[in-house]
């Protein structure tokens, strides 16, 4: 099962980088040079509001699937998920409020006064975007963790589409729209449609009685989650600083392209890690360790076969891509 899960996350990830790289050939045209790599610099704040859900989403995933691997209710989860989500997006969105010209001026230094008279709004703007889908990605993880992932995929994936298209549309409709413009067309949807599926799931256990328990079980488990990835976080993601302190704008998007064009590669192997991940889960719980074990094994070597293939595969077609 866990194989049509990656299949379909394969052509998910496939839709969402296509229209990724589609989408820099509208937004340049719209934005201009220096305006999209502002843009750029603001979409690069979208892995770092990924913890907005300050762990919960991976948290409730585990409590899911081991729940399930005994038969019981994990409605109660699934509720005091959403009200412990609830309260960091209002936490985040009034903190960012107060600090986005600050932030914004130390981050987007580099460019001409007008776009940095501006950057505090675009800056607030990205983070509540980004903020809310760090925070309906946990929809994503409710429907992995009952082995749905292909309903996940069809979110995600329809999601991205549904703001290319209004990147499109905007394009031929209104073609100098401002950075505001752009990124609510490109991310509103990316935001809404989880915060809908999430709205409905929680009318369903809108009835489930709730303890404090509960809570205080996804809060423990959920620390370790969002200490790993903000760790992860702040060593893989500080090249976006530094571009915005160091670089000119035509290299930033040289930079932005490049980057889209390699994390293809990457898209494949990790949709069949997210796949797993439930499985495994529940092979722990049910104490079936050499199960468990060979499939950890099979996977780390088939993800540095394929690594290393595309790899060289990316090498040696470097002068056509």
């Amino acid at each position: 099962r866990h194989l049509i899960i990656a299949a379909s996350s394969w052509l998910s990830k496939i839709i969402i980088a296509g229209v990724q790289l589609v989408s820099v050939k509208f937004l340049l045209e719209i934005l201009g040079e220096e305006s999209y790599a502002v843009f750029t610099l603001l979409t690069g704040l979208l892995v770092w509001f990924s913890i907005a859900d300050i762990g919960i989403g991976s948290s409730l995933q585990n409590y899911i699937s081991e729940l399930k691997a005994d038969r019981k209710s994990y409605d109660a989860y699934i509720k005091a998920a959403i009200h412990i989500l609830f309260a960091s997006l209002i936490i985040l969105s009034s903190t960012l409020f107060f600090l986005s010209d600050k932030l914004s001026s130390l981050y987007l230094t580099s460019f001409s006064d007008e776009l940095k008279n501006n950057s505090g709004s675009y800056f607030f703007i990205a983070s509540i975007l980004f903020i809310f889908i760090g925070v309906g990605s946990v929809v994503y993880k409710i429907l992995f963790a009952e082995l749905l992932g292909w309903k996940a995929n069809i979110i995600n994936a329809l999601s991205y589409l549904l703001g290319f298209l209004d990147v499109v549309a905007i394009h031929y409709l209104m073609p100098d729209s401002s950075i505001t413009f752009a990124l609510v067309a490109l991310y509103a949807p990316v935001a809404i449609l989880p915060i809908i599926y999430i709205s409905f799931r929680y009318i369903y256990v809108l009835k489930t009685k709730v303890n404090f328990n509960t809570y205080k079980l996804l809060l423990s488990r959920s620390s370790g989650f969002l200490i790993f990835s903000s760790l992860s976080i702040i060593v893989l993601q500080t090249d976006y600083i530094v571009m915005s302190q160091k670089l000119s704008a035509a290299d930033i998007i040289k930079y932005t392209v490049t980057m889209k064009i390699f994390g293809l590669m990457f898209f494949i192997y990790t949709a069949v890690l997210q796949a797993l991940w439930p499985v495994c889960a529940e092979l722990r719980v049910k104490m079936q360790w050499r199960k468990l074990h060979r499939i950890i094994f099979l996977n780390i070597i088939g993800g540095v076969f394929f690594v290393g293939l595309g790899t060289l595969f990316i090498y040696v077609l470097k002068d056509y891509i």
